[in-house]
Order: C-alpha cells, then sequence, then structure tokens
C-alpha cells in the first residue's frame, strides 16, 4: 500500500496546491509522526504521480518565487485514491516498532539492566503519548478524521504502557 500516493492525492482531491503547499499539509497532518511518510519524499512523489496521469499541473502566477505548478487531480487519480483507500483498509495491519528488538534481547542482560531498560522506555512512552495529548489539544478544531487519529495514538500508548506494567511485573517476578 502507498500511503504516501493516498495522501498526497488526498491533499490534492481536497483542493489543487503546490507540491510545496502539498509539502506543507504533510507537515500539518503529521503523517511523518505516525507514517512512514517523509516530508522530502512528498516533492518527488508529486511529480511521479503527474508523469502517471493521476495529477496535471497548471503554472500559476507565484509571488516573489515567480511562478509555480499548481496540481489537481485527474479522473484517472480519482479512481486511483479510491483504489488505494479500498487497499488501505483491507491490508493487514503492522505494527512496527523498533523498541521490539531490544524487548526481545532482554534476557541476554542481567535482571537489574532489563528492568532499568524497561523503565527507560516506560518514560519514553509516556513523554510520547503526553506529547499526543499537547497535539490534540492544540489541533482541537481539526475535522473528525484528524482527532480520532490523535485518539487511537493515545489508546496505543496506553495500551503499550499497560503490557509494559505486565512485563515489568513478570520480570520482576521470574
Amino acid at each position: 500500500m502507498a500511503a504516501i500516493d493516498l495522501a498526497v492525492l488526498g491533499m490534492v482531491l481536497e483542493k489543487p496546491q503546490s507540491a510545496y503547499d502539498i509539502q506543507k499539509d504533510v507537515e500539518y497532518h503529521h503523517f511523518p509522526r505516525w507514517t512512514r511518510i517523509s516530508v522530502p519524499s512528498v516533492y518527488r512523489k508529486v511529480l511521479q504521480l503527474e508523469r502517471e496521469g493521476y495529477l496535471r499541473s497548471r503554472r500559476v502566477q507565484g509571488g516573489k518565487s515567480g511562478d509555480k505548478a499548481v496540481y489537481s487531480i485527474t479522473d484517472k487519480g480519482r479512481e486511483r485514491f479510491q483504489a488505494l483507500m479500498r487497499d488501505c483498509a483491507a491490508a493487514p495491519a503492522a505494527l512496527a516498532l523498533d523498541f521490539n528488538v531490544m524487548v526481545a534481547n532482554l534476557n541476554k542482560v542481567d535482571k537489574a539492566q532489563a528492568l532499568e531498560l524497561i523503565g527507560t522506555l516506560r518514560q519514553n512512552l509516556c513523554t510520547s503519548a503526553q506529547g499526543v495529548r499537547r497535539y490534540a489539544e492544540e489541533f482541537s478544531g481539526i475535522p473528525l478524521s484528524g482527532r480520532t487519529i490523535f485518539d487511537q495514538q493515545i489508546r496505543l500508548y496506553q495500551a503499550l504502557l499497560a503490557w509494559l506494567d505486565q512485563l515489568e511485573g513478570q520480570l520482576a517476578g521470574g
């Protein structure tokens, strides 16, 4: 599933915009925070989607920076957007958590160090959860679809912290 394709097509479906504006929209939606979409990859993706016929551009008079290309979605792009939405909904949800590599190796350190590492991970998860709560408050006026992602992230952190409590209890007792 090409998340970046779906993000770019969705943004341009909402309103025609320049590649720079799309990059700013990616940042505004915090996509790099909870997806594998990076802001620097957006411009290349916009050009690729145009080459493939999903977007079309028109030159408009820019301000100080001169002319700029503004992209709009084509009928083919609308069809691709709908297909990507279906594919995304049907795809298995893979949760790749890099800290699982550390957890998988806890049996290779002594109990005290393992508990210390778990404490550090807990602190990191708590800090991250607080950050999401701050974002949720700061951006409380966004549409429901965006607010639900903040809620999802908060719930995931809560579940991870509960799981971590269980792991810590098992390590401390075992």
